[in-house]
């Protein structure tokens, strides 16, 4: 950070890159494409380590839970998936936003997930349902 200076480059996906979160260890990074799939990148190898697939259209938005066990990922597909970094596997599809997903991020204690959309509403969903408890 000191000098400005790029100090790996990450490459992989066939097309842009929409979104970026780092692990909470800082030891991992999530990306969302508009080539539909998350990578999951070791830092200090600057490897892609996985490659989520499961969203139907472009990835926009990614986030890691805060104990660094889930990443959740919302689409230009309307859905939200929250996934098992470690299996690669989506755990639950969250499907209540009638438009693109543009924003997701958990709460501190990684029970409750918030996403914005362009239909206008943000959801707070519970994670063990997979249910939105509040829309604003």
């Amino acid at each position: 950070i000191a000098t400005g200076k790029a100090i790996k480059t990450l490459s992989g996906h066939s097309s842009e890159v929409m979104s970026i979160a780092f692990s909470p260890d800082g030891q991992r990074l999530a990306s969302g494409s508009v080539d539909k799939t998350i990578k999951i990148w070791d830092i200090a190898t600057g490897k892609a380590i996985k490659t989520l697939s499961g969203h139907s259209s472009e990835v926009i938005s990614v986030a890691f839970s805060p104990d660094g066990q889930k990443l959740a990922s919302g689409s230009v597909d309307n859905t939200i998936k929250i996934w098992d970094i470690a299996t690669g596997n989506v755990i639950k599809t969250l499907s209540e936003h009638s438009s693109v997903v543009r924003s997701v991020a958990f709460s501190p204690d990684g029970q409750k997930l918030a996403s914005s959309s362009v239909d206008k509403t943000i959801k707070i969903w519970d994670i063990a349902t997979g249910k939105a408890i509040k829309t604003l």
